[in-house]
């Protein structure tokens, strides 16, 4: 709806959820926003209203608020509602001309709001121009308290500011702005525009999606490089949210992931990857599997030792690296020096699938001759899985893999799986690499979250940290288990010894069991990271089952006490039941007007794992 009043110079453009109200009494300014959850403040400062400013080359400021109003229009149609104000300002020889536009979608009731810019400029040439939009930061719902913000890198944070939230270059989270109250706020989000970051004129700067924190987004300024032709500089979409993080959260994955494919990932012979949680990696010469005297792979001390950890579900055999590059042989070659051969690694993968576990083998794509191509890697490749009948391949230090590579593989082997080591980034490789490790080396590991877990939920992608030891496993074993994922368990890392221990073995058991008992839960396709909890120092993860019986709550205390009472609202009203799985603690229900209270007890730097009926 878009609504003119002549006699106040004030026209509305608005939606049953939102809307924006300019004045344009020969300039623009902001005059309202609208929310209908949050009564509407009289008036808005004169920082509130500012809704850009511009700095050109040379120190000149040049807010909206100077800037000469040269024209007008509204219109509209069944898909949607348009307002746009034709600017124009003089520096002295240099003529800037800019759109204000208001572009109301019908469907999805989101409104974007977009600049363009164009510049005549002086005999001395172009110049470069910087934008900052004050009213992002500046907007209050609340005289008295201040807002409530999720930064796009950074949307809580832990006790130091750092981000708890992991992000990705292919996701990237909205900036939300709430009441105080932090159930009610918009959501913005900012396209992302790569394929126009080189062009000179579109050089579109998108910085607002890297923000961590309110002082950056009170200081922001965007490049931008303007010439004769106006075009698009800036483009945010809000949307209005009702329900807090939950609804900010949930709402963007689904536009996240709309432009993904999933055809991989939904194929019947790639299902069994998504169900493995416990990975080894079998250094071959290790002591774990390797009979020295024999010169052979001992398949059944590993599998039972690894009934330690409640029982391996893959193995990935390394045996190359560091061996190789000592000498001319490449990866190719140590196939055949498997101990026993290549009859020997046969027979290896036999073993383990008469175990009913999965086999990996790693490609390494930096022992590429200069004489080898693509092609004939590929050909290599597809001849070790003909022998030996592996289930999948390790990408060793790479996020992608070549079509190529992939179809000549499932060509005989329909249900053969890419591990990448890195996460895939681009959009091409998330469609067509269905698991990667989750592997960090930060040494504060907990808490934190992934958001590539929590976007592509069918991505199996286990937790490892190679160099961690002593109370740093404990933290690698804590952030699987608040995390709702598997881990992979690599303890002789090239000849450096670095076990679990006996407790440290049994925790993942323990995990292992749990995961396996309340899978629907962990795999389901609308967990929520970041959860909002009632006190200081708790974080939390929620799972949800996608049949809507259960919700499993993780709830990690960072303090160095223990916390009891008030934990959660829960996202659901009338739990039929409440149990805390990892520790046997006691929980309760209160129900309470509009939503359930859970309570209970957190012990210091402990987890706990709370699932309720509904």
């Amino acid at each position: 709806m878009i609504l003119s009043d002549k006699a106040t110079h004030i026209t509305t453009i608005k939606n049953e959820k939102m809307g924006f109200a300019v004045k344009h009494n020969g300039h623009l300014s902001l005059h309202q926003v609208f929310h209908r959850a949050i009564s509407q403040r009289a008036e808005l400062t004169a920082e509130e209203a500012e809704l850009f400013t511009m700095e050109l080359e040379g120190g000149h400021l040049l807010p909206c608020s100077q800037w000469l109003i040269t024209g007008m229009e509204s219109g509209g149609d069944q898909t949607e509602e348009l307002v746009s104000v034709s600017l124009s300002i003089q520096c002295g020889q240099d003529e800037l001309m800019a759109k204000v536009i208001f572009l109301h979608h019908l469907e999805d009731q989101s409104i974007r709001y977009l600049i363009q810019l164009g510049a005549k400029w002086d005999e001395m040439g172009p110049k470069e121009v910087y934008l900052h939009m004050p009213f992002l930061a500046n907007f209050r719902w609340d005289e008295e308290q201040a807002n409530h913000y999720y930064f796009p890198s950074n949307p809580q944070a832990k006790r130091d500011g750092s981000s708890i939230m992991q992000m990705h270059v292919e996701f990237t989270m909205p900036l939300g702005i709430f009441h105080p109250n932090q159930q009610h706020g918009f959501s913005l989000e900012f396209p992302n525009l790569n394929e126009y970051w080189f062009i000179w004129v579109q050089n579109r700067n998108m910085e607002l999606k890297q923000i961590t924190s309110l002082t950056e987004l009170k200081h922001h300024w965007l490049l931008l490089r303007p010439d004769p032709v106006p075009a698009d500089v800036m483009e945010i979409k809000f949307s209005a949210i009702e329900r807090g993080w939950v609804e900010f959260f949930t709402s963007w994955r689904q536009n996240a992931r709309k432009p993904i494919s999933y055809k991989e990932y939904e194929r019947p012979e790639l299902k069994w990857y998504k169900d493995m949680f416990l990975q080894h990696f079998t250094y071959i010469f290790s002591k774990e599997v390797y009979d020295f005297e024999k010169n052979q792979i001992d398949v059944e001390r590993l599998l039972q030792q690894g009934e330690a950890f409640g029982g391996y579900d893959s193995v990935l055999l390394w045996h190359q690296y560091p061996r190789l590059g000592v000498d001319s042989r490449n990866q190719w070659d140590f196939f055949g020096e498997f101990p026993g051969g290549m009859p020997g690694l046969i027979k290896t993968v036999e073993q383990f699938h008469q175990r009913g576990v999965k086999v990996f083998l790693p490609f390494k794509p930096w022992d590429i001759g200069f004489d080898e191509s693509v092609k004939q890697s590929t050909l290599s490749i597809v001849e070790i899985v003909r022998e030996t009948n592996i289930d999948g391949v390790f990408l060793d230090t790479m996020d992608s893999v070549p079509d190529s590579f992939r179809d000549a593989v499932h060509e005989i082997k329909p249900d053969f799986v890419f591990c990448s080591e890195g996460r895939p980034k681009k959009k091409h490789q998330i469609e067509i690499i269905t698991g990667s490790w989750n592997q960090f080396k930060n040494k504060e590991s907990m808490p934190e979250t992934d958001i590539f877990r929590y976007v592509m939920t069918e991505h199996f992608s286990p937790i490892i940290s190679r160099w961690h030891v002593g109370i740093r496993k404990d933290l690698l074993i804590k952030r699987a288990i608040f995390n709702g994922t598997g881990i992979l368990v690599w303890q002789d890392v090239f000849g450096s010894w670095l076990p679990y221990n006996k407790l440290q073995q049994a925790a993942i058991k323990k995990w292992k069991h749990i995961w396996r008992e309340h899978k629907a839960n962990y795999q389901s396709s609308s967990p929520v990271p970041l959860y909002p909890m009632l006190q200081s120092g708790l974080y939390c993860n929620a799972f949800p089952s996608d049949d809507g019986t259960s919700i499993i709550y993780t709830i990690y205390n960072d303090t160095d006490n223990e916390i009891r009472g008030d934990l959660l609202k829960s996202a659901s009203l009338g739990i039929m039941s409440v149990t805390e799985l990892w520790d046997d603690l006691p929980v309760q229900v209160k129900q309470l007007e509009g939503y359930d209270l859970i309570r209970g007890t957190v012990k210091s730097k402990e987890l706990s794992i709370i699932r309720v009926g509904l």
